[in-house]
Parts: C-alpha cells; sequence; structure tokens
C-alpha cells in the first residue's frame, strides 16, 4: 500500500489536493476504459438490459425530495414523507402499518418519529440436488426472514456563514440521502409483489434513521423473539445516488481478525455480488456492485487488528442488527479507493465536489436540480467518448436499400438516478430468491 510522505498536520490543504487529483485521474481513466468496452462489441451481442422497472422509483424519489426537502428526524417535513410513502405503498396493494416511537433528546424533550412496515409472504426454499448430505435438513423451508429497509429521513446540516458574513442557503433536499435508497426498496417491494421472493420479506422504511439510527433500534427491539430466530438477514440501503460506485457490505461482526471472516455472516454479501455477475448488469445497464478492497490493517474494539476488506466502519440503520449478532448488508454509493479509516465516507472524486471533501451526504450537494445537472454533463461526456461503429451488419431489401426497421437501434439512455434506483431494486428481488446453504428457490 503507497503512503502519502506529507504529514496531514502540516499541509492538509496540499495532500487533499493532491489526493483528489490522483483520485481523479484514476476514476476518469477506469470510466472511459469501462465506457469504450462495449462501443468496441457489436450491438448484436449484447444482451438484453433488465431492471426495466420503469420511472416509478426515480419519480417518487423526486417527490420525496420535492415536497419534503427538510425531512430531518422528528420534523413536520419528516411526518409529512411518511405519509407520503404510505400513500404510495397503498397504491401498489400494501396495507402498511405505522409503528411509532419516542426518544428523549439532550435537553431532555420527548420527540417522535415513525417506522412504516409491510410484510410479503415468501415461497420458501428447496433443499437442492447438490446439497451435503452430511448436513442433513428438511426438504423444504418456508419460515425464513429477511428485512429489508432504508431511511427517509435527512441528515441534519448546520447554519453556516460565508466570507462575508452572511449565511449560506440550505439547498439540500435529500435526493441522495436517502430518497434513492427509499425509492430503491419501494420499486423492490413492488415487483415483488409480482416475482415472489423465497425469503419472508418485511419492507421497513425507518424514520429518524440520522439520529443515531432510531427508528431502526427501535424495531429490532420490537421483534418478536420468533422472529429473530428466524431472521436470515437485515439489508440497509443507503443513498446510492450520487456516489461514484454502488458497494455492499458486510457488517462488523462478520469480522474475526487478521485475514479471518466469518463467511456464514457473509454470505448474503457473496450472492448481492453473484446477483451483479450472473446477469451481468454492468454490461447489460452499466450497474457495477463494488466490494470494499482497501485492504489496510485496522484497529478492532476488541484489540485485535483485521483487514479493512468487504465491510465498513459507516453506522446505519444496520448497525444495531449488526451489534446484535444478525447477518447484515449495506448499500450505498461512494468510494473505497483509500488509504486510512479517516476517509471513510468520500462518496466522489469528481473535482466538483472538492470543497466538501468530496462528501455529498449532509451537504448543499445533495440538491436534485444540481446533482442531475452534473450527471447530465457527465453522459454527455460519456457519449462523446464513444467509439464509433464501423461496418455495423445491417439488412438489405431486394432493391438494394437499407431496412430500417433492421438496423442496430441505439441502446435507451437511462438516467442516473432511474439507473442506481432500478438496478439496486433488481440485486434486492433476486437476492431474495437466493436461499440458505444448500437450498434453492422453490419456483
Amino acid at each position: 500500500m503507497v503512503t502519502e510522505s506529507i504529514d496531514m498536520r502540516r499541509a492538509p490543504g496540499e495532500k487533499r489536493t493532491r489526493r483528489f487529483g490522483m483520485r481523479l485521474l484514476a476514476f476518469l481513466l477506469a470510466i472511459l476504459f469501462m465506457l469504450s468496452l462495449p462501443a468496441c462489441a457489436s450491438r448484436d451481442k449484447d444482451p438484453e438490459p433488465l431492471a426495466d422497472y420503469g420511472q416509478g422509483g426515480a419519480t417518487f424519489a423526486r417527490k420525496l425530495a420535492a415536497e419534503c426537502p427538510r425531512r430531518v428526524p422528528f420534523s413536520s417535513q419528516e411526518k409529512k414523507a411518511a405519509e407520503l410513502i404510505m400513500e404510495q405503498l397503498k397504491t401498489e396493494g400494501y396495507e402498511p402499518e405505522q409503528q411509532f416511537f419516542s426518544i428523549k433528546d439532550e435537553a431532555g424533550v420527548e420527540r417522535t418519529s415513525s417506522n412504516i412496515i409491510v410484510n410479503l409472504k415468501g415461497v420458501g426454499f428447496k433443499r437442492s440436488k447438490t446439497a451435503d448430505k452430511r448436513n442433513g435438513g428438511p426438504n423444504t423451508i418456508r419460515d425464513r426472514l429477511m428485512i429489508i429497509g432504508a431511511h427517509y429521513d435527512t441528515p441534519w446540516i448546520e447554519d453556516k456563514i460565508d466570507a462575508d458574513g452572511q449565511p449560506i442557503p440550505i439547498k439540500a433536499d435529500g435526493i441522495h440521502d436517502n430518497a434513492s435508497g427509499v425509492a430503491s426498496v419501494l420499486t423492490a417491494a413492488r415487483v415483488m409483489r409480482d416475482m415472489t421472493p423465497g425469503y419472508d420479506v418485511t419492507f421497513v422504511f425507518f424514520g429518524a434513521g440520522t439520529a443515531r439510527y432510531a427508528g431502526a433500534s427501535h424495531f429490532l427491539k420490537t421483534m418478536s423473539k420468533d422472529d429473530r430466530q428466524r431472521l436470515e438477514c437485515m439489508m440497509n440501503i443507503g443513498p446510492v445516488y450520487a456516489g461514484d460506485k454502488v458497494y455492499a457490505h458486510a457488517g462488523q461482526n462478520s469480522v474475526v481478525g487478521g485475514e479471518f471472516k466469518d463467511y456464514a455472516k457473509r454470505r448474503k454479501l457473496y450472492q448481492v455480488t453473484d446477483v451483479f455477475f450472473e446477469n451481468l448488469l454492468y454490461t447489460r445497464n452499466g450497474y457495477a456492485v463494488y466490494t470494499n478492497q482497501a485492504s489496510f490493517p485496522v484497529q478492532l474494539e476488541n484489540g485485535q487488528t483485521a483487514v479493512f476488506r468487504e465491510w465498513t466502519t459507516k453506522r446505519s440503520d444496520h448497525t444495531p442488527f449488526d451489534e446484535a449478532g444478525i447477518p447484515v448488508v449495506f448499500i450505498e454509493s461512494g468510494d473505497y479507493n483509500i488509504e486510512s479509516l479517516d476517509e471513510v465516507g468520500l462518496e466522489s472524486v469528481n473535482q466538483t465536489f472538492q470543497d466538501t471533501d468530496g462528501r455529498l451526504s449532509g451537504t448543499n450537494w445533495d440538491n436534485t436540480k444540481a446533482l442531475e445537472g452534473i450527471f447530465e454533463e457527465l453522459e454527455k461526456l460519456r457519449e462523446y467518448q464513444q467509439i464509433p461503429q464501423i461496418n455495423t451488419p445491417r439488412e438489405t431489401r431486394t432493391d438494394g436499400t437499407v431496412d430500417p426497421s433492421a438496423t442496430n437501434p441505439e441502446k435507451k439512455v437511462v438516467d442516473r438516478l432511474t439507473q442506481r434506483v432500478n438496478n439496486t431494486a433488481f440485486v434486492l428481488v433476486h437476492v431474495a430468491r437466493k436461499g440458505p446453504i444448500d437450498y434453492e428457490f422453490i419456483s
């Protein structure tokens, strides 16, 4: 691992600028390389796109951001956001439950928020033909549970003053953190109504997620003993829109120490990457799921040293479940090409975000209009870099003219928000059909 020779305490600005420049160069080179691959291949050989779930998820994310831009925990806008989510779930055929909870703030004032919950029955799993007979087990399993959740509130943003002493207006509307995560879970819930999961699935939209994941903590405490025993995994969907890459992490409870890891606790993480590879999601949709491969040693709370790989130190709605020993998967967007834990939280190496050290959540960059403008410009750059195809196969009529219906059509352009929401939902839908070890989906 290459380390910086500059002491951050002595030259923080110089070090930060240098790292941003190196990351930006690496990022652009990687983007140009990956984008050139499909351009060099014949469109005749490109697989059909998947996750064609329409614009509904992205439309709801924009609605949530527009109507409740400052939905901070326990606020009136957070309450309205909960109502919007419940209305949307009802249109999808669900009967949502609103679970209220209260906590006392530092001043001793009681604050109230709520979780929105819906349940979907799965068909179960059957013992696979390749199962190890020595392990035994029933022929079918129909009682396993999966929780899929996302918080719908936005982080609190402190008031800031510019160089002239004037307050800087707060423009953030939470389209990234966490309207995109909410939309992904809503889309998965809609699709699973038709594409039934193997697990019983509980979808939870957590209130007060940015207030030390109060909603997730309350939900876990109220789970029955039976539900906790049959819980296979908790999947937490964080902000997936604006970060450079989409990452999936296992929980810290899967970290044993040194190079060792608890594979049972990481099974669902590996199934997430299986869904990505098996369905060629990058080739089909330009969507990839990464795992943290930073791979430097870190000190654990128990005093041991472990490799920082395939997990994150970020704390969110998965944290209460992680601390309870339950397998978790945390999906978010960001950039884990980092050298120390101090850099966890980096979301983009785009030079545009240098004023916030590449962080978008909880900043004024988390704004629908600003982000859409930036990603539209990136899309234009992508189109400019495409290599034109020569001698593209075409059908010719008997009179020698080209049949326009037989030419290769241009691929449908999907905006960044729709792409991230629909593909993240696709992963959730298919992971919910991947069973425990030695079991497969009952088709």
